[in-house]
């Protein structure tokens, strides 16, 4: 066989060889190096591997938890921020006992600064004796002395019963009037609430202390009794309320001296009454 025929011969084979072993599938390496021992061990330090990945990663975890909880003890709490201390100023306001000054009372006594009593006069209006005490309860005064029908003359008399009376007073029909030319004649009474329209009375009347609500018929707190007499001139009266029973259970008289001035009433009544003071 010459050269150049075995030449041939080769190529042919080594096209065939190639051509056929490349159809032969061929495994990894791998699998046909490692032994049993050697797979083991591998596995081993695949899981060595993962362990000490977890390690490192719990290690950081615990680092980051120490730092937090370090960083949230030194931030201060509520707890332990001092409450600010009051202002002197505001406590002394408050201390100082002219921070809300109380009223002064008043020095007469009326319906409004005591609801006890009944006793109050409107502006303007000034009794001719002011009220005084007849017991413990009872208050009496002379208001006015006015003008009255057919030239006559009327004695207002005020009697007030203050709210906390035990029980009520009575007020007789019984009254006398004496001048410098003696006794005057008495025609009849009338009475009344303060400042309002008054109407003939011709027995006892009954008062209630004041604020109460009493039956009709029963005067409540304070009632002005008029007592018509015949004409008042100038000149020193005494006027005498008999009989007048209070809540204390006894029965006293009450008299009131005056000296009055006297002048004509300028109206279209005739005879002419006098005005009193």
């Amino acid at each position: 066989m010459d050269e150049q025929t075995r030449l041939s011969l080769e190529q042919r084979l080594e096209d065939v060889l190639r051509r056929d072993l490349g159809t032969i599938p061929v495994r990894p390496f791998a699998m046909y190096n490692q032994s049993p021992r050697a797979a083991t061990v591998h596995q081993v330090r695949r899981v060595f591997s993962i362990a000490g990945a977890a390690a490192v990663v719990a290690v950081v975890i615990l680092v980051a938890l120490a730092a937090a909880f370090a960083l949230r003890e030194l931030k201060p709490t509520p707890a332990t921020v001092p409450a600010a201390s009051p202002s002197p100023t505001v406590a002394a306001v408050a201390s100082s006992p002219t921070a809300t000054p109380a009223a002064s009372p008043s020095t007469t006594p009326t319906a409004a600064a005591n609801p006890l009593l009944c006793d109050s006069y409107q502006t303007g209006d000034t009794p001719i004796v002011a009220p005084r005490l007849s017991g413990r309860w009872l208050r009496v005064a002379l208001d006015a002395v006015r003008p009255g029908q057919g030239g006559h003359n009327r004695w207002a008399l005020r009697l007030m019963l203050a709210g906390d009376a035990p029980a009520n007073a009575e007020v007789r029909l019984n009254a006398a009037v004496t001048g410098p030319n003696g006794a005057l004649e008495t025609f009849g009474y009338s009475a009344g609430p303060p400042n309002a329209g008054d109407a003939t009375v011709q027995q006892s009347i009954i008062l209630a202390p004041c604020g109460s609500r009493p039956p009709v018929g029963v005067a409540s707190g304070v009632v002005i009794l008029s007592v018509e007499t015949s004409p008042v001139t100038s000149g020193t009266y005494t006027i005498t309320l008999r009989d007048l029973r209070r809540p204390e259970s006894d029965t006293v008289n009450e008299s009131w001296t005056v000296t009055l001035t006297c002048t004509l009433d300028p109206g279209p009544a005739r005879p002419q009454a006098t005005n009193c003071k």
